[in-house]
């Protein structure tokens, strides 16, 4: 069946479900970029790091002189107490291989030339920290890599350490808080989705881990582990994933719609952002994000409603937003009533 046609049939289809979940979450969520960047280079950023997205297009020369262009998987920057660093990570779901360094140092070189101080005698460029994330099992791949620049006064070189997604287990990926690799923890299963469709000792081994992926995913929500935006994003990025990998396996996509289900299945900021991916309008991705989290607040439990608007409150009152303004926002945001509005402004709060 073509790409069209699936994609006729299903909008959860995409010819690109990995690169679309990695894209996503690093363009999108902070608080699951920062994590996998401690993991992947020993840092230790806290929640007042500052991620800034650079820019993913650059052009490479090749040797007739013409230019091709090349879109990294992610290029941004952390600044975290005044000091900044760049990063570059590639997300590989195909096996590992030589070319693949190429790539990478093709990429982060055209990042430090696009990024260069130029003078009349010198010429500074300076390379971004480089990482590569492997989604496909790969036992014999290594663990980082080398790149070696020999220049006429010595030799250069920097590591590209290699995350192998296969390797870290469920209880590492929430002790580290690396949400950022549970969309793609449905791979675990891919060699073995046709035993999963039929074998139900199988399918009771899926559900038991996804279940638990599920109740661990909303106890660090109901704990402040993780934002309420960037929880859908997970859901979203997890539903979507497995949908493509357990294509033509309805039971087991079954399952899987089941378990991922719930309060937060399609939020509008999700529809908003992909529609604002389709028009180019970055304001539609901001309208579509508090959307999101304002559908989502409405939809949580009391307390942590209750505590999302108490800090919603103070954050408009230290912005001095008077409380009429923010009496109209609570009402819009958090679908409440005057009396309501009113009553959290005055902090009698419920529960």
């Amino acid at each position: 069946m073509s790409e069209k046609i699936q994609e006729d049939r299903n909008p959860m289809y995409s010819a690109t479900p990995y690169d679309d979940a990695f894209r996503t979450m690093e363009g999108e969520c902070d608080d699951l970029l920062i994590p996998l960047v401690n993991y992947f280079f020993n840092e230790s950023y806290g929640s007042d790091a500052v991620v800034t997205r650079m820019r993913n297009e650059h052009f490479i020369e090749i040797p007739d002189g013409s230019e091709q262009k090349r879109i990294t998987d992610s290029y941004f920057s952390i600044t975290s107490k005044e000091t900044i660093k760049k990063y570059h990570l590639e997300c590989e779901s195909s096996g590992y291989d030589q070319s693949i360094l190429i790539r990478i140092f093709e990429y982060t070189s055209q990042i430090a030339l696009d990024d260069s101080e130029k003078g009349d005698q010198i010429l500074r460029v300076s390379f971004p920290h480089a990482g590569l994330l492997l989604l496909k099992e790969e036992r014999s791949a290594p663990d980082s890599a080398k790149i070696i620049i020999t220049t006429p006064e010595g030799e250069l070189s920097y590591h590209v350490p290699i995350v192998k997604r296969s390797d870290i287990g469920l209880d590492e990926l929430f002790e580290k808080r690396l949400y950022f690799l549970i969309p793609f923890y449905i791979l675990n299963y891919r060699d073995r989705i046709d035993r999963l469709e039929s074998d139900e000792k199988e399918q009771e081994d899926f559900i038991r881990t996804y279940s638990e992926i599920r109740r661990r995913l909303d106890s660090d929500l109901e704990e402040r582990k993780l934002t309420l935006f960037s929880f859908g994003v997970i859901i979203e990025s997890m539903r979507r994933v497995a949908f493509n990998v357990t294509e033509g396996h309805g039971t087991v996509q079954e399952k899987v719609g089941e378990m991922m289900g719930g309060q937060i299945m399609e939020l509008d900021w999700i529809k908003a952002w992909r529609k604002a991916e389709a028009e180019g309008r970055e304001e539609g991705r901001a309208e579509g994000r508090e959307e999101g989290r304002a559908e989502g607040r409405a939809e949580g439990s009391t307390e942590t409603r209750t505590e999302d608007i108490k800090i919603f409150i103070s954050d408009k009152r230290e912005d001095n937003i008077p409380d009429d303004r923010i009496k109209e926002k609570l009402m819009k945001h958090y679908n409440l009533t005057v009396k309501e509005a009113e009553g959290y402004l005055n902090c009698e709060l419920p529960g």
